[in-house]
């Protein structure tokens, strides 16, 4: 649907009525501006709407007149200035014209809430602009279009905020996962094996054979025998008999001690009767 706008000719015509009606006769200079405005010589026309101004005063039919001389060279922000004061006349003709063209300017830079707003004081000023009523129905439909594109724009930034926040819990989920089985892999390898056994204890496994090798070359002592120094049991009285003294070795200065004391004590005062002889044959 495209945007309506006012012809250079038909501008042209309708100022003219407006300023003649407006200043009730016609002025030169402002004659001047709309006929250079109409061949497109926008720099002639604003230099008269100029000169009409200064013998005038500030009028809002030249204020509209001059906006589209600014408009058409496409300096719309200064444009825009001069329909604002356009709307300050209270011709109703001048003043709807002012609000289109406003209207027209927001349209143009996607602002659809101010344009509809325009479009609806041009239409209470001239409902019978019916340029004003198709560009109102223009920029309802760009506005809901705008919502529409906004509200999936706005739905799919948080279903892709949504996926890529799964997407990180998934990864530190894995992350950790690997985490724990590296772990499990590290405490593994630091248990003993069933068939594996420490150093320590290889060590003293190996030393057992040893030992029993040494018990199995002693002899098994017989019942009847006993140790040195373990006494014989009584078997008739079931009562263990004292340890009897055994024989020391006499030291020879000893013995001759002991004979000297024997032989003091002796009765035989006469002598020791001499030792008997052995008979070599028995009679």
């Amino acid at each position: 649907m495209p945007l309506v706008s006012s012809s250079k000719l038909l501008a042209a015509l309708l100022a003219a009525g407006w300023l003649a009606e407006a200043l009730a006769g016609k002025h030169g200079d402002i004659e001047a501006g709309i006929a250079a405005y109409t061949s497109g010589d926008h720099e002639a026309a604003l230099a008269a709407y100029a000169a009409a101004e200064a013998d005038l005063g500030e009028r809002p039919e030249i204020f509209y007149n001059r906006g589209l001389a600014l408009l058409a060279r496409g300096d719309k922000d200064e444009a825009r200035k001069a329909f604002e004061r356009g709307t300050e006349s209270t011709n109703a003709q001048v003043h709807a014209s002012s609000e289109y063209e406003l209207g027209n300017l927001d349209l143009d830079a996607e602002a659809f809430e101010p344009a509809i707003e325009h479009y609806i004081k041009c239409l209470k000023a001239q409902p019978d602009h019916a340029n004003a009523k198709w560009n109102l129905e223009l920029a309802l439909l760009k506005k809901k279009q705008k919502e529409e594109e906004e509200k999936k724009k706005k739905e799919q930034e948080e279903q892709d905020k949504q996926n890529q926040d799964q997407d990180n819990k998934d990864e530190q989920n894995k992350d950790e996962q690997k985490q724990d089985e590296q772990k499990q892999d590290e405490e593994k390898k630091d248990e003993p094996k069933p068939d594996e056994q420490k150093p320590d204890e290889q060590k003293q496994d190996e030393q057992k054979p040893d030992e029993q090798k040494q018990d199995e070359q002693k002899p098994e002592p017989k019942p009847d025998e006993q140790k040195p120094d373990e006494p014989k049991q009584d078997e008739s009285k079931g009562q263990q008999p004292q340890p009897q003294p055994q024989p020391q070795p006499l030291d020879k200065a000893d013995l001759d001690k002991a004979l000297e004391q024997l032989d003091a004590e002796d009765k035989f005062q006469l002598g020791r009767p001499a030792r008997p002889v052995q008979v070599e044959k028995d009679w």
